[in-house]
């Protein structure tokens, strides 16, 4: 104890200095955290404006997917129902090609034969044949 009186004996000035560093680091210190806190408030509301614009970005790019998805299913749904037909088309095709094959595998045992004869109306149905008769026009077109 003798030598903290020593020390407590002496002049202010000695006394004065280590507690002037004290207080000088402390104070250097505190700036440091301050300037710290600040470069990390900063940086976390950039971070923060940054996820806000990259969720800004991906919800227009959903509803963008979202109406390109709704235009190919679309798409889908008109080349499906086009496929459905054309199936049907096809099936009645081959149905009537049967047919046809049919009538002339029939006409070709007839020909062997020759018994009948093949009228061109048989073999051309489209074609009008007989007298033509022209059609009496009526008072119901007035010229």
């Amino acid at each position: 104890m003798p030598s903290s009186f020593a020390k407590a004996g002496s002049s202010g000035s000695e006394i004065d200095a280590p507690n002037a560093m004290v207080d000088e680091k402390r104070r250097k210190r505190m700036i440091s955290n301050r300037e710290s806190a600040r470069r990390s408030r900063m940086k976390r509301q950039k971070h923060m404006e940054d996820l806000v614009s990259e969720k800004s970005i991906l919800e227009r790019k959903i509803y963008e997917d979202n109406k390109k998805y709704v235009a190919v299913w679309q798409s889908h749904f008109a080349l499906e129902s086009e496929n459905k037909a054309l199936r049907d088309e096809k099936m009645k095709l081959a149905e009537y090609l049967k047919n046809l094959q049919q009538i002339l595998a029939s006409y070709k045992v007839t020909e062997s034969d020759q018994d009948i004869e093949v009228s061109d109306r048989f073999l051309n149905p489209w074609q009008v044949h007989g007298p033509v008769k022209s059609i009496a026009v009526s008072g119901m077109f007035n010229f």
